[in-house]
């Protein structure tokens, strides 16, 4: 009987993220995905929409509309503990690679290497706090607002320059197929050279959302990063995926 809630357990758990992930699921769908009745689903549903979670519609159910601010609170949580993870990879005397990702920006504040030195596109990290015994290079370029990016012939000159220890890239959408992708082509550009630049860890920090989906412009390929640091809520199936083909994945709890 223990082992049997655990599943049940685990298996709401899966709905849930699904859910909170895609909007809202069918009866069918997860009835077809975890191979059991549709009687088990509804039952599933039933209990989620009672301790609430979800809002249940005929046929499935969905997100909860109010869930916005829960949702924010709960992204910025995984945002900081997968920055403050990565920057465990940072050693006494590395160049690090950050690129214009919030999250890779949120990395500056667990610093507790001495004599690194930061190089990146990103503005804003002029705003935020760091240790003393951080050196921060900005790439210099074409500013775009409201981000506060630096791009352009000017960045990847001056990037074309550096060799470093350590990459630390965040992304907009992460797949095995697309590889590591973003919304914005000069952005892609400069996430390539830094990439191409790096002669040790190469990390793609994300939260779980952004993985299995691709967007428009690519930053490399799967097989060019080492490490992938995420949050716990990540389909374990997309775990086993990505360890197959040589990827280390790192779950944060948040």
């Amino acid at each position: 009987m223990k082992n049997k809630k655990t599943i049940v357990e685990q298996r709401q758990d899966e709905i849930l993220k699904k859910i909170n992930h895609h909007g809202q699921v069918t009866v069918n769908e997860m009835s077809n995905f975890f191979d059991v009745s549709n009687l088990t689903i509804r039952r599933d549903l039933d209990k989620l929409a009672l301790i609430g979670e979800v809002e249940r519609f005929h046929g499935g159910a969905r997100k909860l509309k109010n869930n916005i601010k829960k949702e924010n609170k709960i992204l910025d949580a995984k945002k900081n503990a997968i920055a403050k993870k990565a920057a465990e990879f940072i050693e006494d005397g590395d160049t690090v690679f950050l690129n214009s990702s919030s999250t890779a920006r949120l990395c500056l504040k667990y610093i507790e290497s001495e004599n690194v030195t930061i190089i990146t596109n990103n503005a804003k990290t002029l705003y935020t706090d760091r240790a003393n015994g951080i050196n921060l290079i900005l790439t210099g370029g074409l500013i775009s607002v409201p981000k506060e990016t630096l791009t352009g012939e000017f960045a990847l000159s001056n990037l074309e320059k550096v060799i470093a220890s350590c990459c630390i890239m965040g992304c907009s959408g992460l797949s095995i197929n697309g590889g590591i992708t973003t919304s914005n082509l000069e952005e892609s550009t400069v996430n390539k050279t830094m990439i191409k630049n790096t002669s040790g860890e190469k990390i793609i920090i994300t939260d779980s959302s952004k993985i299995g989906h691709n967007h428009t412009f690519l930053s490399c390929n799967i097989n060019e990063i080492s490490t992938i640091i995420t949050d716990s809520d990540i389909d374990t199936k997309s775990v086993a995926a990505l360890e197959k083909i040589g990827i280390k994945v790192i779950l944060v709890e948040y």
